[in-house]
């Protein structure tokens, strides 16, 4: 029997698998495939962490007009050597 974290790690992952399953739906439609999970400083991007996280900020236009994309560059853990993190989050996040 999983414990509650290994449940959670789960559901997470879970989540993350729908959530880009229907990204790539969506992309499919419109004639833009999706490829691949992006790389950003060297790891991949967790793009529905990424999603839940702007949403929970205020959405796109909050965050951009707050340049709150720095921020979300260190709390999505790249490093600091990645000089162009919170243009390519923000980027990422428009695609």
């Amino acid at each position: 029997m999983a414990n509650s974290t290994g449940k959670n790690l789960l559901d997470q992952r879970r989540k993350g698998q729908a959530f880009l399953d229907e990204l790539r739906q969506f992309h499919q439609s419109r004639g833009s495939p999706f490829r691949k999970i992006p790389i950003v400083g060297g790891k991949e991007l967790d793009l529905n962490a990424l999603y839940i996280r702007v949403v929970s900020l205020g959405g796109f236009a909050k965050v951009s007009d707050k340049n709150q994309w720095i921020e979300l560059g260190d709390e999505f853990h790249l490093p600091r050597s990645c000089s162009n993190a919170a243009f390519a989050l923000k980027q990422y996040y428009l695609r």
